[in-house]
């Protein structure tokens, strides 16, 4: 289980922490006295549960617990306050859990029994295999479960793009209608377009995943046997993915939305 604790004072993150460790020794468990710090952490690890104090300078939890919602769909947030008054606000924000200072073990475990969101299905891949999220944001993570950095963002928007084709060859004027919105200059575009694919080429290349794009005559594809994407996995009938899908798929891209509207009208396979 990756965990995060996030409190103005230190040492009561560090406290949290300390106690997760005892309860799950095989996880990973950050504390926090920095909201940016934590904001960036939960989007780059996928926390399973966040632990948030409710009163902070500046971004209070329950902002926080919005932000994380944003960048990390499926992580529990439990809230952690000194004030019962703050109860019915956390839980309007359909937070996981509550409780209140001081804690103790026992609190965390009791908390930890009934969280509202499923954990996220930590396997060892083989080598060249990317974990692929695409429910809430579109993201990518290499074999070691480390986001892929990609230098362009247009790169990484051509990778969601095709993988939302399910493995079909795609032409290059269909990908630079898919991630080009306004631009009447085809030339232009399809030139733009393959900076994009030889820069996406270069990213996967430098985490060992460079068999997953395909290339074809004037076409482009995803080997999906070499991606453990919840998307795909959905479309299989996959449990695990059913369950997570939440009504978000790719937020960040608007081309998406038609596929949004089929997964939620055609859920996946029993």
């Amino acid at each position: 289980m990756i965990t995060i604790s996030v409190d103005d004072q230190p040492q009561t993150a560090s406290e949290i922490a300390k106690i997760m460790g005892e309860i799950d020794p095989s996880g990973t468990h950050s504390p926090f006295s920095d909201v940016e710090k934590a904001l960036k952490y939960a989007k780059e690890n996928q926390p399973d549960v966040a632990w948030l104090d409710i009163e902070m300078p500046g971004m209070s939890g329950l902002e926080l617990s919005m932000e994380i919602k944003k960048v990390s769909p499926h992580t529990n947030i439990i809230f952690v306050t000194g004030h019962e008054k703050f109860a019915y606000q956390s839980f309007k924000l359909h937070a996981s859990g509550f409780i209140l200072k001081p804690f103790s073990k026992e609190d965390l475990e009791r908390e930890l029994q009934s969280l509202r969101e499923p954990l996220i299905e930590r396997k060892e891949r083989a080598p060249g295999i990317l974990r692929v999220q695409c429910f809430g944001n579109f993201e990518v993570f290499d074999d070691k479960d480390v986001p892929v950095r990609f230098k362009r963002s247009k790169s990484k928007e051509v990778l969601a793009a095709l993988i939302d084709r399910r493995g079909a060859m795609c032409s290059v004027g269909e990908l630079c209608a898919a991630v080009f919105e306004d631009c009447d200059d085809d030339n232009r575009m399809k030139k733009q377009l393959r900076v994009f694919l030889s820069s996406l080429r270069e990213d996967l290349a430098k985490v060992g995943a460079d068999k997953v794009l395909l290339k074809g005559w004037n076409a482009y594809g995803v080997d999906c046997s070499r991606l453990d994407c919840d998307y795909l996995n959905y479309l299989k009938g996959d449990s695990y993915a059913i369950n997570s899908f939440m009504g978000e798929y790719m937020i960040q891209y608007s081309w998406a939305e038609m596929t949004l509207g089929e997964l939620i009208l055609k859920p996946g396979k029993s």
